[in-house]
């Protein structure tokens, strides 16, 4: 997996996590992060993801209109959860949708 990211980064041999961590920092998407204006946002994650952080689920807690919901005991794949995951889907669907439309 680091080769085909560093072969994504732009790198033509395995870079170190020194020079890997340099390019990540030129993408941060931080600036978007700190704005306060998003449509509602439903983050669902394995909380033992090893693909993705737990740190980059959780950035998103305390955001306007954001549920953000690890799911404990799963990793990458949350659908082997999926009851559950339906289950907060639908429920928090209705009112989104009915926040969106208060908004406008």
């Amino acid at each position: 997996m680091a080769d085909i990211i560093g072969n994504a980064l732009g790198f033509d041999a395995p870079p170190s996590a020194e020079e890997r961590m340099a390019r990540y920092a030129e993408m941060s998407l931080r600036p978007l992060l700190d704005q306060d204006r998003n449509a509602p946002m439903l983050i669902i994650n394995g909380a033992d993801d090893v693909h993705v952080p737990q740190h980059d689920t959780l950035v998103f807690e305390g955001r306007r209109d954001t549920v953000v919901e690890p799911l404990p005991d799963t990793g990458h794949c949350a659908v082997t959860k999926l009851p559950e995951v339906a289950s907060t889907v639908l429920d928090w669907l209705p009112r989104a949708l009915a926040s969106a439309e208060v908004a406008r």
